[in-house]
Order: structure tokens, then C-alpha cells, then sequence
């Protein structure tokens, strides 16, 4: 039997060597916070990537509170992953990529960690050449941090 040359011409995977966006088709519609962060996308990419898995600590009014933060980007359409060296290389992703945020923050009170909150925000960042816009939304409409808070991480890491 002859194969045909265009055989791969309608194949179903997806091109190795072009960048793609990665979007989150279910991010919400109402975005609770926009705002520009002064550097290029594959920057803001990497230093938000950066974040992942850190740990800081912060004192609030009555007690010590460990801060945990899990970054994780869309892999395709519907499900978040880990980040990989392969997905900040430069082209890798291109025009605008969706990205989970999980902060769990714990109390440290008598020798042991208490569970306070877990909150989870979605970023879209999206490439304006010289600069990044950022979208936060926050999953769900509870107390705890929200997304002046999330901006506050972002803009407060670089410190």
C-alpha cells in the first residue's frame, strides 16, 4: 500500500517547534483584578514561576502565619500542571498563558500548624511586548486573601 505524502497534513497533534498560548477555557468570566506588570511576558513567566513551591512567614495581629504558595500553568484547555523547564523556554508560550495559584496559609501555634485557608486565584497573563497585563480571579467567594492580596504576592516577591 502507497502512503500518501501528506499523510501528517490533518494530524491531530500538536506542532513541536511553534509557540502556543495556554488557556484555561473555564477562567471566569469577572476577573476581580487587572493590572500591568512592568516587565516582557517571558519574564513575568518565569518570575511568577519562580514562586512555586515557596514558603514565607508573616506575623498578623494575634499569631504567626506561614504563607505556602503552589504555582501550576494550564496544560491545555481544561487542566492545570506543574511547570517545566520547557514551557519558560523563550517562544515556548506565546500571547497570553493561564496560570493556577494555590496559598495555603497556616498558623503556627504551639509547636504545631493549624490550616486557616487555602485559597486558590487564577492569572492570565497576557503579552503587550514590553510590559505583561495581568488578570487575577479568585476561586470562590469566601474570607481570607483576595485578589489585592494575590497582586500584593506578586509585587511583593520582587522585594
Amino acid at each position: 500500500m502507497v502512503k500518501p505524502v501528506f499523510s501528517n497534513l490533518f494530524s491531530l497533534e500538536p506542532p513541536h517547534s511553534v509557540g502556543m498560548r495556554r488557556i484555561y477555557y473555564r477562567f471566569p468570566q469577572r476577573v476581580d483584578l487587572s493590572f500591568a506588570m512592568g516587565m516582557p511576558f517571558n519574564e513575568t513567566l518565569k518570575y511568577i514561576a519562580g514562586l512555586d513551591n515557596a514558603e514565607s512567614t508573616k506575623r498578623t495581629e494575634k499569631e504567626l502565619v506561614k504563607v505556602k504558595t503552589k504555582v501550576k500553568i494550564a496544560l491545555d484547555r481544561a487542566t492545570f500542571g506543574d511547570i517545566t523547564p520547557d514551557a519558560l523556554r523563550p517562544g515556548a508560550i506565546t500571547e497570553a498563558a493561564d496560570m493556577q495559584v494555590s496559598i495555603l496559609l497556616l498558623a503556627l501555634r504551639g509547636g504545631g500548624k493549624v490550616p486557616i485557608a487555602n485559597e486558590v486565584f487564577f492569572l492570565r497573563l497576557t503579552d503587550k511586548v514590553s510590559r505583561t497585563d495581568i488578570d487575577i480571579a479568585k476561586e470562590g467567594r469566601g474570607e481570607g486573601l483576595d485578589a489585592l492580596d494575590m497582586k500584593n504576592i506578586l509585587l511583593g516577591a520582587s522585594k
